[in-house]
């Protein structure tokens, strides 16, 4: 069908409704609309509703209501707005737009408020666009609420500072799924940095590290070890004290008494021997754990004091070495950049008179 508009196309000014009636040519337009938009929209044999105030509902009648006006009709955007709101809020089901009593031009912000929501609105606002052309959508990006933008075909999240910070909380943990990942993203030496040993693990470790470093010193290595340890100056003492005089027996004399009792204060030195190493052991594990895991060859401290870890070191570190995830996370989030969160890097602030920040962020779908 082809349609004829030149006697409202060449109108100096269209007239807006703001008595209670519908100027003459108001009404042929929305018959106009009426018949060529809605009508055609259920040509599949559905019923025509009995009103269109649903945005879920009748966002798709909506984009083809606003589309007939500014690409068929050529209307501008303030007489597209005004157009569109007299047809959604004055429909009825015949298609009857003459004598209408009560003309509705228009939503009050609390009605508006009611039927979009306060998203929806501030989305309209900042767009520029009738809240009735913006679409929610069914998927969340990081947690965050999203929307179709008739006006542009762009896709956006809309989010409050709460939200913002669980959506980057969000992303920073979906980031790296693997240490691996922030191995191969980072390096050694950061990766090393968020690493430690459960206490449970220091224990087992600096009590097999004690016993199997104490198990291979003779009786002279161990009195040699004691020989700096102010606490073991008794201990060191006897033992040279009773080597001395055994070696100063005749040979006729027996001297095994001083053997068993040397040997009864090497034990004695054997246990403090662990109880060093074992503290010493789990000090570093605690406090220096690179140069714990540098001495045992897990990886290598070069002259700089940066850590390096090639990627069989990586693969060969021991499994009592626990990744930090909540630090690592609690630093990346703490420098994370926002535009991040966009594909685009595009992120508008709005700021509302409440001080409220409500952030705009484009997103792909």
């Amino acid at each position: 069908m082809e349609l004829n508009f030149k006697n409202i196309l060449t109108e100096d000014k269209f007239p807006h409704s703001y008595d209670v009636e519908l100027k003459p040519k108001e009404e042929k337009l929305l018959k106009i609309i009426h018949d060529n938009v809605l009508v055609p929209f259920y040509d599949d044999g559905n019923e025509l509703p009995t009103e269109l105030l649903d945005l879920e509902e009748f966002v798709g009648l909506y984009f083809e209501i606003d589309t007939f006006l500014k690409d068929v009709m050529l209307f501008n955007g303030k007489i597209s707005s005004h157009l569109f709101n007299l047809f959604v809020l004055n429909y009825n089901i015949e298609g009857n737009y003459k004598d209408i009593e009560n003309v509705r031009v228009g939503l009050t912000y609390d009605e508006e408020l009611s039927m979009f929501g306060e998203r929806v609105m501030l989305l309209s606002q900042h767009f520029k666009t009738l809240p009735f052309l913006i679409e929610p959508l069914e998927f969340s990006y990081y947690g965050l609420s999203t929307y179709l933008i008739k006006k542009t075909h762009e896709y956006y999240a809309i989010a409050n500072q709460k939200d913002i910070d669980n959506a980057v909380d969000e992303y920073v943990n979906q980031l790296y799924g693997t240490e691996e990942d922030v191995f191969h993203q980072y390096g050694g030496q950061t990766y090393i940095s968020y690493c430690s040993v459960s206490d449970t693990d220091k224990r087992i470790i600096s009590d097999e590290e004690s016993n199997y470093y104490e198990s291979e010193m003779s009786s002279e290595e161990i009195i040699d070890y004691l020989t700096d340890d102010e606490s073991s100056k008794k201990i060191v003492e006897e033992y040279k004290e009773l080597e001395e005089e055994w070696g100063a027996l005749p040979s006729s004399k027996d001297g095994s008494q001083y053997e068993l009792r040397m040997e009864e204060v090497v034990e004695e030195g054997r246990e403090v021997v662990r109880e060093i190493v074992y503290d010493d052991v789990y000090d570093k594990l605690e406090n220096n754990l690179s140069d714990f895991l540098n001495e045992y060859g897990y990886i290598r401290i070069d002259s700089r004091g940066y850590k390096n870890v090639s990627q069989e070191q990586f693969d060969n570190l021991p499994k009592w070495l626990r990744f930090d995830w909540e630090s690592f996370n609690d630093v990346e989030i703490e420098n994370f950049e926002l535009g991040n969160l966009s594909p685009y890097e595009n992120i508008d602030e709005v700021y509302l008179d409440n001080g409220d920040i409500y952030y705009m962020i484009e997103i792909d779908y």
